[in-house]
C-alpha cells in the first residue's frame, strides 16, 4: 500500500498553487484606531494572495456614543 503525499497548495488570484513556489512576507500596520496583521504571497515578484487582520482598538460605536455624552 502506497502512501499518497499531499503537497500544500494554496488558492490565489492564478488558481490553486503549491506554497512552496511562493514567496510569503509579513506587515504590521500600528494605529490609534487600529493593529493590521498582513499577509502577503507572491509569485516571480507579483502578489498572488494578500489578506489582513485587523484588530480594532475601540468598539465600533465607541467614538460615536462618547462624542454625544
Amino acid at each position: 500500500m502506497s502512501e499518497l503525499i499531499e503537497t500544500p497548495m494554496i488558492h490565489t488570484m492564478q488558481g490553486n498553487l503549491p506554497i512552496a513556489d511562493l514567496e510569503y512576507s509579513t506587515s504590521w500596520e500600528v494605529a490609534d484606531e487600529y493593529t493590521k496583521f498582513i499577509e502577503t504571497y507572491k509569485l516571480n515578484g507579483e502578489i498572488v494572495r494578500q489578506s489582513a487582520h485587523v484588530l480594532a482598538k475601540q468598539g465600533l460605536f465607541g467614538e460615536s456614543l462618547t462624542q454625544t455624552l
